[in-house]
């Protein structure tokens, strides 16, 4: 069995926030007003994705702050699609999901399914999709208005069907501070540079949380291997209802699982003393791979 380890252990890991708003579209606060409370925060990047307007956040970069280009893409009523590392603002297709996500991709840009949950897109229907890298399993926003914002039994429905997708954490803020800097990602990547974060989400080299913290994860002789922050959990989720297995204690700080045969995926879950939590990706398993 080849275990596919999405994660390369770079010495640095960057926080960042891939969805969020401004007076440009429907948030409250001006744009430079938003960019100042992230990075005052200590976030590493920062996408804006106003609705259906592109915006180029990298004259804010800074040496310890890397703006991204981005655009929130309108598909239909509830549907978006979030687009990243964008070069110009991508057509609202009405109705056509497959055609939002090639103009994504011809942009060379990520795309990432935005609040599946709130916008009731169906398993079937993103079956159908392809061209998106990420979805969000949890969206503050969504939470915070509908308490609709976790999408964690969808996303692993669509890994168990096969389907390669990582899986983000945003805050999608439109009110600040009551929105912000609730749910973030992680990224480990080699430099803070903009090419640098948007290549290692596509690879999958990064972890979502709303506290929690990964160091870092090993594959060692067919066995996944993680270290965190102390938790009073860690959760090893391949698809089934319950765990494949769960570990409990006052501060856990690693924890290990050997995939059995017949899963597909293996995915870490991390919860700590104030109930929050960090999500792995998903480490695939390949059964048939022979060395």
């Amino acid at each position: 069995m080849k275990i596919r380890n999405p994660y390369r252990n770079h010495p640095q890991w960057f926080r960042g926030n891939t969805h969020t708003h401004s007076t440009l579209s429907d948030g409250e606060w001006p744009l430079e007003q938003v960019v100042a409370y992230y990075r005052d925060r200590g976030y590493a990047f920062l996408a804006m994705t106003d609705h259906d307007v592109f915006t180029d956040l990298a004259p804010f970069s800074t040496p310890d702050f890397v703006g991204l280009a981005a655009d929130e893409v309108t598909v239909r009523g509830r549907d978006h699609i979030v687009g990243l590392r964008l070069h110009g603002v991508v057509e609202p297709f009405s109705n056509d999901h497959q055609r939002t996500l090639d103009a994504i991709a011809a942009q060379g840009g990520l795309a990432i399914l935005a609040h599946p949950n709130w916008s009731w897109l169906t398993v079937e229907q993103c079956l159908a999709w392809q061209g998106y890298q990420a979805i969000e399993i949890l969206n503050g926003v969504c939470n915070y208005l509908e308490y609709n914002g976790y999408a964690l039994s969808w996303w692993d429905q669509l890994l168990r069907r096969g389907v390669r997708v990582w899986g983000v954490a945003a805050d999608d803020a439109h009110r600040i501070p009551y929105q912000g800097a609730k749910a973030w990602i992680m990224v480990n990547a080699e430099a803070l540079t903009a090419e640098g974060i948007v290549c290692n989400i596509r690879s999958g080299n990064f972890y979502a949380s709303t506290g929690p913290t990964f160091q870092r994860f090993e594959v060692d002789a067919g066995t996944i291997k993680a270290w965190c922050s102390p938790a009073v959990e860690v959760r090893f989720m391949t698809g089934a209802v319950n765990p494949a297995l769960r570990l409990r204690g006052d501060a856990l700080t690693e924890a290990e699982y050997t995939p059995r045969p017949g899963e597909a995926y293996v995915r870490i879950e991390v919860v700590d003393a104030q109930m929050q939590t960090a999500w792995s990706q998903p480490f695939f398993l390949d059964p048939d791979w022979r060395p």
